[in-house]
């Protein structure tokens, strides 16, 4: 880490979520022959969390990128599995919440850890899911219907992709690719939790919201939104699916004796 200044940035974590006392501790970035720790430190605030980080980077830009990029990979996972909606400021006040939040999450000291360590594993070993999960937070944190529809949308097109088992049908498309995952991690239609012909629709509106050719009368709007439920429920079980056929949850558990 020669010729590197050391920067502490700090950062707001706004949303449903309280510790009982502040939290520091070390957190390992980086593999082999890159890897290093960086100095974390939480303290409860009204809206949520206030986050002092280590970053070293020649200049504080730089270093505030990378703060926000390598915790920010692990708050996608923290809101990913409590499954609650997660916003990452820099301090200077530019949340735009003004109250507290009347239910929120009290964390431990190993939910961060480990949330940590499971970003990390997620950014070497499997980037895509990784990205996908990021997309889930960004679906959490908007109030806008076809960013969440598209945000949603996202996280099973990234994973249909990557995960599935080659057959002669996936090789025509995306929408195959979809429909082969869900069988490879739902089980067979029998077992689907939506309609026959439910990827086809999905697929066919995000074509009309990318492409500009949905309906934006109030009553269409509302009918749209109508579909987002169902969409956060499938992308989420489909990541949290292939989470656990790749890895043993047991494994990221940490005790602080």
């Amino acid at each position: 880490m020669s010729g590197r200044r050391i920067w502490e940035v700090d950062l707001d974590v706004i949303g449903p979520i309280t510790i009982q006392s502040n939290i520091s501790f070390k957190s390992e970035k980086g593999f082999g022959h890159h890897q290093f720790y960086s100095d974390i430190q939480l303290e409860d605030s009204q809206l949520g969390l206030k986050a002092t980080i280590t970053a070293y980077a020649e200049t504080s830009e730089i270093a505030e990128t990378v703060a926000y990029v390598y915790f920010g990979h692990m708050i996608d996972v923290l809101a990913f599995e409590n499954n609650i909606a997660i916003n990452l400021f820099a301090r200077n006040g530019q949340g735009n919440r003004n109250s507290k939040y009347l239910t929120r999450r009290r964390l431990e000291k190993a939910d961060f850890i480990e949330s940590f360590e499971i970003a990390r594993r997620l950014e070497i070993e499997e980037p895509r899911l990784l990205r996908a999960i990021g997309w889930y937070t960004k679906g959490k944190n908007t109030e806008n219907t076809f960013d969440r529809f598209l945000s949603y949308w996202n996280v099973i097109e990234i994973l249909g992709k990557e995960y599935h088992t080659e057959t002669t049908r996936t090789q025509n498309g995306a929408k195959n690719m979809i429909y082969q995952s869900f069988l490879d991690y739902f089980g067979t239609e029998y077992n689907w939790d939506f309609p026959q012909g439910w990827i086809d629709d999905m697929y066919q509106k995000r074509n009309e919201v990318v492409h500009g050719g949905q309906d934006n009368t109030v009553e269409a709007i509302n009918n749209f939104s109508g579909l987002v439920p169902k969409l956060e429920e499938v992308s989420h079980l489909l990541a949290m699916n292939i989470f656990e056929s790749k890895y043993e949850r047991s494994k990221f558990q940490y005790f602080d004796f």
